[in-house]
């Protein structure tokens, strides 16, 4: 096992950086303190806290295991997976990534080597599955996880471990290899395993985003983001939604709002419009495009604040996307009269008041099908919830499917 040049990082990896030395090669291993102290309790351990999101945890407990000098296969095949995350820490420079992702892949084969049974051995390829998948080093990163996903599966002669196909369907689902991955988490649905809640999970977010059949490089990349941002939504509705064709091509000229469709509006100086809004934290961001042109387009919810600031990268929010797509939806068809259609009623939403100022607008987007409650045992909508990247796509592609009747 090489050893890790000493770096800076965060702190949140200093202790498991720091704790790498721990069983290294040269290193005199440790006695044994109590009945409790082994590889296999502190690695099951390791695991655990692996689950929960512990990571510093995690890599003190397969330490405590290695350090014990026994050569606990699984003990490194844990290790593996706590330095590959680590790698993807923000802060880190290109070096330091290299030196922790080289880290990883020897610790996978070092859990190859000392893998006493089938068993450890599967257990060490669903961790080069996971290496890979989250150090993404070169190119070929998916067809090496493959290999290793195809030498867990051949050692699994019963069939009935769901780890590879688990992590190996986000591998396929962050390649967007998205029909390997429905396949894949199909597989993990039929063994009736620990597994199956997640898959089930990840399996719906699958098949939104193969329903929304994103388009564009930005929607492939954020469709399986948790959570969008501002800028993120403005770079959907230009790319995905092509919003600019649909407002010159659609009716929004019906409409009072004061809406100018691009034919009209004359040509379009990006910079005039910076300088007019003096919009102040977008001058260097990727998506500045996209930003101007919404904000040209005076989309509601995507216009700068009273500073002129147009917050990029802040998190979109549930309620606000409802609001957007309902503007949208008016100014396209022309029927203002959506804006208040649903005003007065009861709401259905145990979260969302009848007088909440997204109300009318989250009528109209779930009375459609865009959009469904977060939680749909108790009905609750989530307003202040972020909007998924999944979530997104798939109400930008409904919402355009219904808007091409209204196009000419």
């Amino acid at each position: 096992m090489k050893a890790l040049q000493p770096f800076f990082i965060p702190a949140l990896w200093i202790g498991v950086v720091a704790m790498l030395g721990l069983g290294g090669c040269g290193t005199p291993p440790r006695k044994a303190v109590g009945l409790m102290d082994t590889p296999q309790h502190h690695t099951r351990i390791g695991h655990k806290f692996i689950e929960k999101g512990q990571w510093k945890a995690a890599g003190e407990s397969f330490d405590l295991a290695i350090g014990l000098g026994k050569a606990h296969g699984p003990a490194y095949a844990g290790k593996a997976i706590v330095v590959a995350h680590g790698a993807t820490a923000r802060g880190l420079g290109a070096d330091q990534r290299e030196a922790l992702f080289e880290q990883a892949g020897d610790l996978v084969e070092q859990a190859l080597d000392n893998a006493e049974t089938p068993e450890e051995k599967r257990a060490a390829h669903v961790a080069g599955i996971r290496v890979q998948r989250m150090t993404k080093v070169e190119r070929k990163w998916l067809a090496e996880a493959e290999e290793h996903y195809e030498d867990a599966v051949d050692l699994d002669k019963r069939r009935l471990d769901p780890d590879p196909h688990f992590y190996m369907a986000r591998a396929y689902r962050d390649a967007f290899e998205v029909r390997k991955a429905e396949d894949s988490y199909r597989k993990v649905l039929g063994m009736n395993s620990s597994k199956t809640g997640m898959a089930n999970a990840e399996l719906a977010l699958v098949q939104k985003v193969i329903r929304a059949e994103p388009g564009s490089r930005h929607g492939r990349v954020i469709a399986f983001a948790p959570t969008i941002s501002r800028a993120d939504i403005a770079a959907l509705f230009i790319e995905e939604l092509r919003l600019e064709r649909l407002y010159r091509r659609g009716n929004a000229k019906r409409s009072d709002t004061g809406f100018k469709p691009p034919a009209q509006a004359g040509k379009f100086e990006a910079d005039k419009v910076v300088r007019a809004a003096e919009v102040t934290d977008i001058g260097n961001h990727p998506l500045r495009a996209d930003i101007l042109a919404v904000i040209r387009l005076r989309v509601a919810g995507l216009q700068p604040d009273a500073r002129h600031r147009f917050h990029p990268d802040k998190p979109l929010r549930r309620a606000q996307f409802a609001m957007m797509v309902q503007d949208i939806l008016i100014k396209v068809t022309g029927e203002e009269g959506l804006a208040t259609k649903f005003v007065g009623q009861t709401s259905p939403f145990p979260d969302v008041r009848g007088n909440h100022f997204s109300f009318n607008a989250i009528q109209t987007v779930t009375s459609r099908g865009w959009m469904e409650p977060l939680d749909k045992f108790n009905g609750n909508f989530g307003p202040e919830k972020p909007v998924h990247g999944a979530d997104a796509l798939l109400a930008i592609r409904l919402l355009n499917n219904q808007l091409r009747r209204y196009v000419q």
